[in-house]
């Protein structure tokens, strides 16, 4: 499983992780409309501060979809990273 779900309310948050980063996801639909806008947060570690990942608007027709949509846009950011690093 590439991350683990959680509802919180009407929210879905979902919690992953990639090449020792934390991946946090959230999606909510959006009102009166059948979509499911994403936003994504990592971190390296528990001491660290949450970043924001760019993640491209994209229209999701269910929760799946979207945090589907997040986890790839967090790990091609979190590949990038390493990638510069090296």
């Amino acid at each position: 499983m590439k991350y683990e779900v959680v509802a919180r309310g009407p929210r879905l948050e979902a919690f992953g992780a990639h090449s020792g980063y934390r991946i946090r996801m959230s999606t909510l639909s959006a009102t009166g409309l059948d979509t499911w806008p994403v936003t994504v947060h990592i971190r390296g570690s528990e001491s660290e501060d949450e970043v924001a990942v760019d993640v491209p608007r994209k229209h999701h027709a269910s929760a799946t979809e979207a945090l589907d949509f997040g986890h790839e846009c967090a790990t091609l950011w979190i590949d990038a990273l390493d990638h510069r690093r090296e």
